[in-house]
């Protein structure tokens, strides 16, 4: 199976995103993601590749697209689904980072035991359903089959709206949003809270939390 990871680098505020893209690195670095085959794609959002941008992500074996930002993250998410070919995306926002080896494995195992739909590694009910969206794995092309082309406006109602939102609008195709944990991997009757100890990947939200 052909993986793909896609990491967003905003060029927005470097002072918040070169840090973040650092510790995206270090934390690969130090928890490698397994055994699973796979590429690492650095999206530059709202700019050009900088000579800059080579050693932050330095050793890791990167290749470089840009996008315009329209979006966001979210944009670039879909621009990726449309041009780099596999079988499975793993979408990362900027401030994704790893505290534990072997996190892509799970991602791919759960994929592959439950078949297409969209995963993640926080999962809610409230506002309603949805997948937190700062990481989450899916086909690419199921995410193409997704109706609407997410502007600035439209990425929280893509995240967790009532009416397109994308783990809703995955069930309503047949297929099923799962929260995946080191512990299991659960479908929407059974999502419950993650703790940093279960927690497949981190972000901005764990880390504001601080759970050890």
């Amino acid at each position: 199976m052909n993986v793909a990871i896609v990491y967003v680098h905003p060029r927005a505020d470097m002072r918040q995103y070169v840090p973040a893209a650092r510790k995206f690195v270090s934390s690969y670095l130090t928890h490698p993601p397994g055994a699973t085959p796979h590429d690492i794609y650095v999206i530059i959002n709202g700019d050009t590749v900088r000579q800059s941008d080579l050693p932050l992500f330095n050793p890791l074996p990167v290749k470089f697209m840009t996008h315009d930002n329209y979006g966001k993250d979210i944009g670039a998410f879909q621009k990726a689904a449309r041009e780099i070919k596999a079988d499975l995306m793993v979408f990362c926002g900027s401030r994704v980072h790893f505290r534990k080896a072997g996190w892509l494995d799970v991602m791919v195992n759960a994929y592959e035991k439950n078949g297409p739909g969209i995963f993640g590694a926080y999962a809610f009910h409230q506002p309603h359903l949805h997948i937190r969206t700062t990481c989450f794995w899916m086909p690419p092309d199921l995410l193409l089959a997704y109706p609407i082309l997410v502007g600035n406006d439209q990425r929280y109602e893509f995240e967790h709206g009532p009416t397109h939102g994308i783990s809703k609008w995955v069930i309503e195709m047949g297929f099923n949003a799962w929260l995946v944990t080191w512990t299991g991997t659960f479908p929407p009757n059974d999502w419950r809270h993650v703790e940093n100890h279960e927690a497949v990947v981190l972000d901005q939200h764990s880390d504001r939390i601080g759970y050890m």
